[in-house]
């Protein structure tokens, strides 16, 4: 007979989600991303317990009910599956996963057949992009980029460095600039960033300044998923600079590909239904979008 699991949960710390970042993924999702995990932590309280050789997230909803992550890491999935189903249906009835990538899905239906309900959420796929693609904006898809990036460099002289922390003093005096108009809806997202800076090194974060005729115009901020995935959290330009997104995103990654060969995927991140953001993103033509889904399991 089967021992039962009880599942420990302890807060999204540091050492937690470093535990968390060793362990081996199906899927590139950024909702697996340890730095992600750690920055938004105080928007959805999230909790991570460990079980050998897995670990599965939760998050406590504003509705009082837990949403779960797919279990990362290898080896023996059932008992924290039937852990997770325990506690879940004890609280309120029901199991609800969240974010559960195509590779993922294949373990829950093995598991629990035809009882699952499941719901595509277009919202949360995350936008992967080929690097070397990024790098070059190459071909007739991207000739407007690189429109933009050519007029900026008629107006400005520019150059980039990668972010060092005696430089985020200034990724945050943009972000200012950038919040102004808006402090109150992006309140959530400037805490995630402070959270970031302040443990950078810790996370391994990965970023760039831009500087147009001496001034800093731009700063983006990364973190590898694995050896060959990394993702973008963070981009941010100074209004009114034109150009300076694509010109970050492109020096962005060509650093990147230079400092680490076994790159080859950009992870974007998803839109959350944001027309303008969707539009954004698929102007970038990705290779393909993360399919993620919903799932419920009920008693």
């Amino acid at each position: 007979m089967q021992t039962k699991v009880k599942l420990s949960w302890e807060a999204a710390s540091l050492d937690a989600v470093l535990r968390y970042r060793a362990l081996p993924l199906l899927s590139p999702s950024a909702d697996y991303a340890a730095a992600n995990l750690y920055m938004w932590d105080e928007t959805y309280h999230q909790e991570l317990a460990f079980h050998e050789g897995r670990a599965a997230g939760r998050i406590l909803e504003e509705d009082g009910r837990y949403r779960y992550l797919f279990p990362v890491g290898e080896g023996e999935i059932d008992g924290i599956l039937d852990a997770l189903y325990e506690e879940a249906i004890a609280h309120d009835g029901v199991l609800r996963f969240v974010g559960v990538a195509e590779e993922e899905m294949p373990f829950l239906q093995q598991k629990w057949g035809d009882v699952l309900e499941i719901l595509e959420t277009r919202e949360w796929e995350d936008y992967l992009y080929d690097a070397q693609k990024l790098a070059t904006l190459s071909g007739k898809k991207l000739h407007g980029k690189r429109n933009h990036i050519n007029a900026f460099c008629a107006v400005h002289s520019y150059e980039t460095r990668m972010i060092k922390r005696e430089d985020l003093p200034t990724c945050l005096q943009i972000l200012a600039a950038w919040r102004e108009g808006r402090e109150e809806e992006t309140a959530e997202e400037l805490r995630a960033i402070e959270r970031g800076f302040e443990a950078f090194e810790t996370l391994e974060l990965v970023g760039m300044l831009l500087w147009a005729d001496g001034n800093p115009v731009a700063f983006c901020v990364g973190s590898f998923i694995t050896p060959a995935c990394v993702c973008v959290h963070f981009e941010k330009a100074l209004p009114g600079v034109d150009g300076a997104y694509p010109m970050i995103n492109r020096e962005f990654v060509r650093a990147l590909r230079e400092m680490y060969p076994a790159l080859q995927t950009v992870n974007r991140e998803d839109d959350m239904g944001l027309e303008n953001l969707r539009a954004a993103k698929l102007s970038y033509h990705p290779e393909t979008l993360l399919r993620k889904f919903d799932v419920l399991v009920r008693a």
